[in-house]
Parts: C-alpha cells; sequence; structure tokens
C-alpha cells in the first residue's frame, strides 16, 4: 500500500473478534500518517458484510504490466484509496484510479482479497467508530491511460507499468503476494490469459505456471 492511506478517516481500534475467513496470506504492521495500523489479508471473492469497506485498491494490467503508482515517500503500490461519503464500491474505484493514475478501468475487474484493517493503538483526539474496516483488492484491466496529471491529494507522485521483474525489485513482499493472487484470478479470464503469460515470461520458471 503506498502513502495514500494516510487520508483515511475512520480508524478503529480492535475490540471485538472478527470473524474466520480462514488462512491469512500475510499480517503487516505500518504507519498511515500518525496512526499504526495491522493489514491482514485473506483471500476472498465476496466482501464481508459484518463491517465496513472503507477503501479499495485494484492489481490492474495495461498490455503486458502492471499499472503502479508512486507515492511521496518514494514507495510504489497499487492504485486506490477510501470511499467518500455516500460513494459505491466501484464509484470510489472509478474516481481513486483516475485521480491517482489517470487511467480508466474495463468494468469486469473481480474482488480476490481483502485486507482487515485494525488500529493497534488509540491517538489522542481521534473518534474510532469501528472494531476494524476491509479494504477490498480487485484484479483487472486498464481501458486507457490519459496524461498524467497532479494527483488531488498531493500523495501521488507518478505512475508506472512494472515488468514482473521491476514488481520483484520495487513492491513491498505483501504487494508481490497480492499481485500473485491476483494472477490467479485473471488466468482464468480469457481475455487476461495471453498478457498475464506474458508477463509471466520474466518470472521465475516455478513461478509461471
Amino acid at each position: 500500500m503506498t502513502d495514500s492511506e494516510t487520508t483515511i478517516d475512520s480508524p478503529i481500534v480492535p475490540s471485538v473478534t472478527p470473524p474466520d475467513l480462514g488462512t491469512a496470506l500475510f499480517s503487516v504492521d505500518m504507519q498511515w500518517g500518525q496512526q499504526p495500523v495491522r493489514l491482514t489479508a485473506f483471500k476472498c471473492r465476496e466482501m464481508p458484510a459484518e463491517a465496513p469497506v472503507t477503501s479499495v485498491h485494484v492489481v490492474s494490467f495495461c498490455g503486458e504490466r502492471v499499472l503502479v503508482v508512486r507515492d511521496r515517500k518514494g514507495s510504489f503500490g497499487y492504485p486506490g484509496g477510501r470511499l467518500e461519503a455516500g460513494e459505491t464500491i466501484h464509484e470510489a474505484m472509478q474516481r481513486e484510479v483516475f485521480e491517482e493514475a489517470c487511467a480508466h478501468l474495463h468494468p469486469g475487474y473481480e474482488l480476490f482479497a481483502v485486507l482487515r484493517i485494525e488500529c493497534t493503538a488509540q491517538l489522542p483526539g481521534r473518534e474510532y467508530p469501528h472494531p476494524y474496516s476491509y479494504m477490498g483488492m480487485y484484479a483487472g484491466l486498464v481501458k486507457a491511460l490519459e496524461p498524467v496529471a497532479r494527483d488531488p491529494a498531493g500523495i501521488i507522485t507518478g505512475r508506472d507499468l512494472f515488468t514482473f521483474s521491476d514488481c520483484e525489485r520495487r513492491l513491498d513482499e505483501h504487494d508481490q503476494l497480492l499481485l500473485h493472487e491476483a494472477i490467479a484470478v485473471l488466468k482464468c479470464n480469457p481475455t487476461c490469459i495471453r498478457r498475464i503469460r506474458t508477463f509471466l515470461n520474466g518470472a521465475p520458471l516455478n513461478t509461471r505456471s
């Protein structure tokens, strides 16, 4: 995840036991601005309904490369961000991907994982309306790119299209795991097979199957 998540405005503290979503893909602690958070990822094809969805991100292919964005700290991640009041998941996805990457998505992107968001410390003056929330991770294709423009939030500073070797060198380990899961979903889509295979030409032999 990039620094864009520092804008989240509904932080939470763990006070209840979340439902069992199966074996976690990973759990990682990080800072979103001043707020320490824990992200726990699970394979998921349907969004859990017992807690709010506060943000969405997409692993998307433009040609045979993966669309990524760079934040003001120089870290790369997948475009996306928080839902604004009254927005649907799909409205937020389209808006955030355009604001951050000046990209338009094909409409058939699919949920492949959710990240449970838990704040690990309560900061003075903050309200924590939910014990936890979810970030939806989707897999899809880019329909078109427009010339790069300034991110309205001032957080994203650039975009790029990564090869497999770029992803290995420049993405955090947890984002590489999410890429692996996204590819598994996209391989089932006949429209995506050729570009996925081309992308994986740069992968070690034991990861191409």
